[in-house]
């Protein structure tokens, strides 16, 4: 059991480990037009694919817990199993909400080789605006927390 303990220890260390290093890629590796307005970091592309990596990683391993945890709290206790459903049902609606309620106007300043079809401005606002609302809702949450119990 000590071991099964450890486990989420490594792999939090590997994953900052290699965060670290793709950080320091981007941030120390040079530049491909050193010359240019603009500069832009050689390893600019590596830094997107990682934070892309850790978001999908988030997203599956989160999933696969809450399913795990509804069919586990199922047998147990049925009204914990209701609550984690709405949980997760709150988040998807609130991820459709912005989705629809994205905008999709392409954006002047941008070169001509950047994606800028429908699909990929309302899941990069739907991401900004979902984010911006979850921390808020975090915010309010613990500052919440945090006068409840200085009351109690």
């Amino acid at each position: 059991m000590q071991s099964l303990n450890k486990i989420p220890t490594i792999a939090l260390a590997i994953l900052l480990a290699i965060s670290i290093v793709v950080s320091l890629m981007f941030f120390f590796g040079g530049d491909v037009d050193p010359n240019a307005e603009y500069p832009e970091p050689n390893f600019t592309g590596s830094l997107l694919n990682w934070g892309y990596i850790l978001f999908v990683l988030t997203a599956v391993v989160t999933i696969i817990l809450a399913i795990a945890g509804f069919i586990i709290r199922l047998g147990s206790d049925f009204r914990s199993a209701i609550i984690s459903i709405c949980g997760i049902s709150a988040v998807i609606i609130l991820l459709l909400i912005t989705y629809f309620s994205a905008d999709v106007t392409p954006y002047a300043n941008l070169s001509e080789d950047t994606d800028q079809s429908e699909v990929s401005m309302r899941l990069t606002n739907m991401c900004v605006v979902s984010s911006f609302i979850l921390a808020g809702i975090v915010t309010l949450v613990t500052l919440l927390g945090f006068l409840v119990k200085r009351i109690k």
